[in-house]
């Protein structure tokens, strides 16, 4: 209000976005409002009859996922680059092969701190190379044989993590897994001399594994996330 003979004072303009403003358009405390001012309506609310909120998509400046690309990650591929069935299969007989040689840890485990089973397997590998003056006496030392059982001990674990990681990478589709097991297939020829049922079980699953991602469906599955990563990076 005003006394009389005082001019009426001028309404401040509000400024949207100034400090202390409630909302845009609303005054601040202590401001007059601006004339035809409303106050906002309430937004109506956009639940549906099941109470459920409605769909991402229709919500302003909601960006849908690009074609081609799931919502795994950035850049990841499409369903259609899904491993077949024949690299599923390769990846899971690498896993076997790699369980086989988490078998051979434990062994390992149980003959280097049981001595019982120790002397036994000590004997058994005298007798069996006999016929080598060399081995012989290598076997006859507790020590070397320590250090050797220790040896292949660590070097299964190694192995088994190697089985492992390629197995998961395989089914991934990285191309170094495929040629990681390609070289470790031909390395593990070497192990089958002498011979060994489960060496060789072992050494077969390998080759069979590397043959299914190198044949067929297998090898034009790791050509697409190839070519794929190489798109991506363009």
């Amino acid at each position: 209000m005003s006394t009389p003979g005082e001019e009426p004072q001028e309404r401040p303009a509000s400024r949207p976005g100034s400090y202390g403003e409630i909302a845009p358009g609303v005054p601040r405390y202590g401001q007059y409002a601006p004339e035809g001012w409303q106050p906002p309506q309430e937004q109506p609310d956009t639940r549906s009859a099941s109470g459920q909120l409605p769909p991402a998509s229709s919500y302003p400046g909601f960006k849908a996922t690009p074609q081609g690309f799931s919502g795994g990650g950035p850049g990841a591929p499409d369903e259609h680059l899904a491993p077949p069935a024949k690299v599923l299969l390769a990846s899971r007989l690498i896993l076997a092969a790699g369980i086989m040689q988490a078998l051979s840890v434990v062994a390992l485990l149980v003959v280097l701190f049981v001595p019982s089973i120790k002397a036994s397997v000590i004997d058994v590998l005298q007798s069996t190379f006999s016929s080598s003056p060399e081995l012989a006496t290598v076997y006859s030392d507790p020590s070397l044989v320590d250090t050797a059982l220790f040896a292949a001990f660590v070097l299964s674990i190694a192995m088994t993590a190697c089985y492992f990681w390629i197995s998961r990478n395989v089914r991934k589709g990285a191309g170094w897994a495929r040629t990681t097991s390609l070289v470790l297939a031909a390395i593990s020829l070497l192990f089958l001399i002498p011979p060994n049922p489960l060496t060789v079980i072992q050494v077969l699953l390998g080759i069979i594994a590397v043959y299914l991602m190198y044949q067929g469906p297998g090898a034009a599955f790791f050509r697409a996330r190839k070519d794929a990563k190489d798109a991506l990076k363009r």
